[in-house]
């Protein structure tokens, strides 16, 4: 049974008033966001690694801006103003619009302002006017027109590492396709600006995060094996080196009660 790949920003949740979410199935979109930032708390969200760009709108009294963000390899912070009202999109991993003019490697570790890129000006005037998730899904297809970068082969790749949820080495690639390693990791690195063994790695974390937001939550040697690390060392050392936070710190940072408060599905 294929594994669902649902990506998340807890941190966006956590220091937000509510954060509506909406699934987009059977499409190149993960989901569809909205948010208004918590004035209460410092704006300095922190983004995780997921393997998928966003588009990410932020509106106030004064001001519109709107950014192509690329996906993270790390625990990367974006400001968000506070008390802003956001609108968020986020693409499925190996999918962006053709017309935004930029490829995946060129996005990594960016967050481009859509003033730079073509017709973002223009998305970005519309997108102001938007209030609801239906309506932004709507702009967003008339905007892209269908018209994605998007390579086959890296998409069944990307397909295989998600049914496993990320517990999956490039030998088991050149398995299940019958290319070759090399092959494969050209194909990543050309089209998503990674390896396929750093791209396993985020899905795996991201199934992690879901086990670890959960209100009942395993301990940390259960969630080391189920997640396919080695060991509890392993899990800790690479947790750390993707969020800056140990296991322990991020139980601290992130209240499932309040979370699931937040946590709103339309």
């Amino acid at each position: 049974m294929r594994r669902a790949f649902n990506p998340v920003q807890p941190f966006f949740v956590v220091n937000t008033t509510r954060y509506y979410k909406k699934l987009v199935p059977d499409t190149p979109y993960v989901h569809l966001y909205s948010f208004t930032a918590d004035a209460g708390d410092a704006k300095n969200s922190a983004a995780l690694p997921n393997g998928c760009a966003d588009l990410l709108f932020t509106f106030t009294d004064t001001s519109a801006e709107g950014y192509l963000c690329g996906f993270v390899t790390k625990s990367d912070a974006i400001m968000v103003p506070r008390g802003s009202r956001c609108l968020g999109v986020r693409f499925r991993p190996g999918y962006l619009p053709e017309r935004l003019g930029v490829s995946l490697p060129d996005t990594l570790g960016e967050h481009l302002s859509l003033s730079d890129l073509p017709g973002g000006v223009e998305l970005l005037e519309r997108a102001h006017k938007i209030t609801d998730l239906a309506k932004l899904k709507d702009l967003l297809t008339n905007f892209i027109g269908g018209r994605w970068r998007a390579h086959d082969l890296l998409l069944q790749l990307i397909a295989e590492v998600e049914e496993t949820g990320g517990v999956m080495r490039v030998e088991d690639l050149e398995k299940r396709t019958l290319y070759s390693s090399r092959y494969i990791n050209r194909v990543f690195t050309d089209n998503m600006g990674l390896s396929p063994k750093s791209f396993t790695k985020y899905v795996r974390f991201q199934h992690l995060i879901h086990e670890m937001n959960k209100p009942v939550r395993p301990s940390l040697a259960d969630l080391a094996v189920m997640s396919g690390y080695y060991d509890q060392p392993h899990f800790s050392k690479e947790f750390k080196d993707l969020t800056a936070l140990t296991p322990t710190e991020y139980f601290g940072a992130v209240d499932v009660d309040r979370y699931s408060q937040k946590l709103i599905y339309v």
